[in-house]
């Protein structure tokens, strides 16, 4: 058995001492070193694919109240420059949150940025689902999409103001005798205008003719709503507020009513502005009316004070929304005055046919 293993030792000291073996191991050893390196750069590149472009989405809080505003934030990374890349629009967004403004930074050469200020008008928890930003190159065009966002919402109403109260016992009340005689002596002042005072019918005439309104100037009735505010208005010392933005709500809302034919006294404000957005209205007007239905809707719904100077700036956004009216919608009023005009004045063929 000795002599058996020492023959083994000595018959494997001879192969591997041989050159042929030796080239065949060093082959084998290239052949795996390349399958390595292949596996290496193929994962490389798979995953430098897998994660060239990707968006991450934040948010400064995790609460809300009605009439709050916060950031929601999206961070772009791209692998490489695209023509154009289209971020969500006011649209995307869930009807209960009005877009204030947004802004978009540049960090670097493949990653943007943009934060959109929002504020938050509804009374559940607030659901972001996924939003969709295209990526447009010439080539082909691509689309990925945001991470849905969960924000609560917190009432503003005390934990224990939500308790029923106890149920008061019903009283009996003494019946009223005093709206029976009074019923009785108007019958009887009735009755004695009837028989004796009143007048006997006159001679039937001819029913007039019915009264025309006048043109209704939608710009010059703005103009008027406004500053017989301003001239009328005593908010240093009433302190009412809520009357003085809804006033200035409304002349606004009802020139959009009248020239545009938008139903603006009964839609939201968000609703009012997705409208105008709808119809093409100037964009400065259109920022004008967010801005003070925005702040009318918070001092009305939110609970919010202002300050006397946060209300006459307020009022002079509107003015700045009339100044833009007379120039954009001159031409829109002269059409309107134009088809009263030919409803209701007579042409001058027949004021001759009438003269004849």
């Amino acid at each position: 058995m000795q002599n058996i293993y020492i023959s083994l030792l000595y018959f494997q000291s001879v192969i591997l001492t041989q050159p042929i073996f030796q080239k065949l191991m060093k082959i084998s050893l290239l052949k795996r070193s390349a399958l390595h390196l292949y596996i290496l750069l193929f994962s490389f590149v798979f995953s430098a694919d897998l994660y060239s472009q990707s968006v991450s989405t934040n948010v400064n809080t995790d609460s809300l109240k009605i009439g709050d505003t916060f950031e929601y934030a999206l961070t772009l990374q791209t692998d490489q420059v695209y023509e154009n890349i289209v971020f969500p629009d006011t649209t995307s967004f869930p009807l209960s949150i009005d877009l204030i403004d947004r802004q978009q930074y540049k960090l670097s050469e493949f990653k943007d940025s943009l934060v959109y200020n929002l504020q938050f008008f509804g009374n559940e928890d607030l659901q972001i689902d996924e939003l969709p930003i295209a990526l447009l190159s010439e080539e082909d065009t691509s689309t990925i999409y945001t991470d849905p966002v969960l924000i609560g919402f917190k009432s503003v109403v005390a934990a224990g103001d939500s308790t029923l109260k106890p149920m008061k016992p019903i009283y009996s009340f003494p019946r009223a005798w005093w709206p029976w005689i009074l019923v009785l002596l108007i019958l009887a002042a009735f009755l004695l205008w009837w028989f004796k005072f009143r007048e006997q019918p006159s001679e039937e005439t001819a029913e007039p003719e019915p009264e025309i309104e006048p043109f209704y100037h939608p710009i010059k009735e703005l103009e008027k709503k406004l500053y017989g505010i301003k001239e009328e208005s005593d908010i240093a010392e009433t302190k009412d507020f809520k009357g003085f933005y809804s006033e200035v709500g409304d002349a606004i809302r009802t020139y959009f009513e009248v020239l545009y034919k938008i139903p603006a006294l009964e839609s939201t404000s968000t609703e009012l502005i997705r409208y105008l957005d709808a119809y093409g209205v100037d964009d400065l007007m259109i920022d004008k009316t967010r801005t003070v239905l925005r702040k009318a809707d918070l001092v009305k719904f939110a609970k919010f004070t202002p300050t006397l100077d946060d209300a006459w700036k307020t009022f002079e956004e509107a003015e700045e929304f009339l100044q833009k009216a007379k120039k954009v919608d001159a031409a829109r009023v002269r059409r309107l005055k134009k088809k009263y005009d030919d409803q209701f004045k007579p042409k001058p063929s027949d004021v001759k046919k009438e003269d004849s």
